[in-house]
């Protein structure tokens, strides 16, 4: 059983999982190289990105198609179809991945799905045009940033019920939420800001200026920094989490939006709509140090990286 476990550990790797709005695919890109290993055929404009690693699984969210496609990690091909009578956008698992949630867009609602068996057994109505989502990190409860209601709202995961509506800035879209999970960050994207809501008092303690029409964000490991992705400045903006003050300003691909963080590499990358490509920074040194040719539209929206044996 030892060997068995050395050799597994040996071939774990980290990939990343871009959702290709125009192309209708998923670009898997092996970390260690650097290079697209596998394009999935998904379903019409994937836009979401859930990764259960327990179960090596990876959910897709098409937007046009209403549906949400399940991957094989370990093969990478879909495994199946969640057909809906909605409109996915944002995806979220709980900490078990047991539950998947999806956020309905027109239907201001969160859809929650057992992965077993991928039966819907619970519809939460929520604020206007949900999008992001995250979970705490002790998993009782779900955040949802509402574009259209400028609010950020707090499930209970156990009771399913609204717990609080925090404020937020105008038009809020991606959430992150820190290592010890005392901090999500709400990106808005029509006030160029992010909120920082303290989870123990479900408040907005700051408020920190950044770039032209904000859209993701991710926090490091270690929660001293917050990278938020800038759409029409075509920028990343460094967040210094304890100043809560804009560091740096790193030039990236045209119309980035989805952002995430390899710790294996300690880099950051970054998938950009109209270049078609993943912009890979040094978090070390804030350079952008390689771009990634990806498929068309490229949008990664969610946490699209993980550890997957192949």
């Amino acid at each position: 059983m030892l060997a068995f476990g050395l050799i597994a550990q040996a071939h774990a790797a980290s990939y990343a999982y871009i959702t290709n709005q125009g192309s209708n695919d998923v670009s898997v890109i092996d970390l260690s190289s650097e290079q697209v290993i596998a394009t999935i055929p998904v379903g019409k404009a994937p836009v979401g990105v859930a990764i259960a690693p327990a179960l090596q699984q990876v959910y897709i969210s098409n937007v046009e198609s209403n549906s949400v496609s399940i991957i094989d990690m370990a093969n990478n091909a879909t495994l199946g179809e969640i057909v809906l009578d909605s409109t996915p956008v944002g995806l979220a698992l709980s900490r078990d991945e047991k539950t998947l949630y999806v956020a309905d867009w027109f239907q201001d609602r969160i859809m929650a799905f057992d992965t077993a068996d991928t039966r819907q057994h619970h519809d939460i109505a929520i604020g206007k045009a949900p999008a992001g989502m995250v979970v705490s990190r002790d998993g009782t409860r779900l955040f949802v940033a509402n574009r259209d209601s400028d609010d950020v709202a707090v499930i209970d995961t156990r009771s399913l019920q609204i717990l609080s509506r925090i404020s937020v800035g105008k038009h809020p879209f991606g959430l992150a939420i820190s290592a010890d999970g005392n901090r999500v960050y709400a990106v808005n994207v029509y006030a160029n800001s992010v909120s920082v809501i303290d989870t123990q008092a479900d408040k907005v303690v700051a408020t920190i200026k950044v770039g032209e029409h904000p859209y993701c964000a991710v926090v490091s490991p270690d929660g001293s920094r917050v990278y938020v992705t800038n759409t029409q400045a075509d920028s990343v903006a460094v967040i210094d989490a304890v100043a809560n003050t804009v560091l740096a300003t790193v030039a990236v691909g045209a119309f980035p939006e989805g952002i995430a963080y390899n710790a294996d590499s300690n880099k950051i990358y970054v998938a950009s709509w109209f270049d078609n490509t993943v912009s890979v920074i040094d978090a070390t040194t804030n350079q952008v140090v390689g771009s990634i040719p990806t498929g068309r539209q490229s949008r990664a929206f969610g946490q699209f990286i993980a550890v997957a044996a192949h």
